[in-house]
């Protein structure tokens, strides 16, 4: 059996989310940024409950020749609503018709898991998106478990 099995039809759903949007974000503040968030959400004691959530949607390249990156990152609380001034935020927020694997293993191996996805949208003639979301279930360097979903376009011909 594959280490990676990629489903379809998977629905991704989720309840009373906090999103702080990242814009035009270099890769490498990337981390930085969401720490930040992280952060913000321990020093006011939100009542966050699941694993971190991040939504890659966009790739920009500037006139200089740089890329940036457009992400949300999401997390689940109870206490969402209190801080709609600060961040957006979904009473529910859901994602139909996805192509979804779990990652198990070393967090420098997660490629293949992208790869994966990628592989199965190409030899299946199907179209995604362009957003991926993924789900931290772990984080650890060395066990580190991700589920990952990609939203595919459904073909309204059939």
């Amino acid at each position: 059996m594959s280490k990676l099995a990629v489903k379809e039809n998977k629905r991704l759903v989720l309840k009373n989310v906090i999103i702080k949007e990242l814009r035009n974000i270099q890769m490498d503040h990337l981390d930085k940024e969401i720490e930040k968030f992280l952060n913000y959400l321990r020093v006011l004691n939100v009542q966050t409950f699941g694993p971190l959530i991040t939504k890659s949607f966009g790739t920009n390249i500037h006139e200089d020749g740089s890329i940036t990156f457009d992400y949300d990152v999401m997390v689940q609380a109870h206490d969402y609503h209190l801080h709609k001034e600060r961040f957006r935020v979904n009473q529910l927020h859901t994602c139909d018709n996805c192509i979804y694997v779990r990652y198990e293993g070393k967090a420098d191996q997660l490629n293949f898991a992208h790869t994966k996805l990628d592989l199965h949208i190409f030899e299946n003639d199907l179209e995604t998106d362009g957003s991926i979301y993924n789900i931290y279930i772990s984080n650890d360097p060395d066990n580190t478990i991700i589920d990952i979903f990609r939203p595919v376009m459904r073909d309204e011909t059939l």
